[in-house]
């Protein structure tokens, strides 16, 4: 195995505190990047193909239903990507804050256990989020091709 190899093992095994706070701080940094492509793409296009059904298929067909649910999952995304994204700054300054401590041995093990298992939690929660956001959009792209076919 090379050196580059068993560097990255232990990176992305180690355990210490320091290690776990890296590790969430990576994490912190994808949530914020996925809120962004979700945003950027997802959001964007299926705002586009709602105005685009809107003013074609709703004319001639009852999709209210359908456009009722997809306008309710934008509304829903559009408040929550504001509050995700204050979120995840708001995580990284704790994790930053957090890995200053760690580092000046301010905590003991307990209680900087304490704060790491509270961020993960966060952090849990904030990845839990995009991916119901995925969910829902991919969902509602397949209900939009459909009836752009219809």
């Amino acid at each position: 195995m090379t050196i580059i190899g068993l560097t990255l093992m232990v990176a992305c095994s180690d355990k210490s505190p320091s290690g776990q706070i890296n590790a969430m701080q990576k994490r912190v940094d994808a949530v914020e990047r996925q809120v962004e492509t979700l945003y950027n793409q997802d959001f964007s296009f299926l705002v586009g193909e709602y105005q685009a059904l809107d003013t074609t298929v709703a004319r001639h067909k009852d999709i209210r239903q359908e456009m009722d649910l997809l306008q309710a999952y934008l509304q829903q995304f559009e408040d929550q990507r504001v509050v995700l994204l204050e979120n995840t700054k708001y995580s990284r300054k704790q994790l930053s804050d957090l890995k200053s401590d760690v580092e000046k041995n301010l905590y003991d093990e307990q209680t900087t256990s304490k704060y790491i298992q509270d961020e993960e939690r966060e952090l849990h929660m904030m990845e839990a989020q995009i991916k119901y956001f995925q969910e829902k959009f991919d969902a509602q792209k397949k209900v939009v091709k459909q009836l752009r076919k219809e």
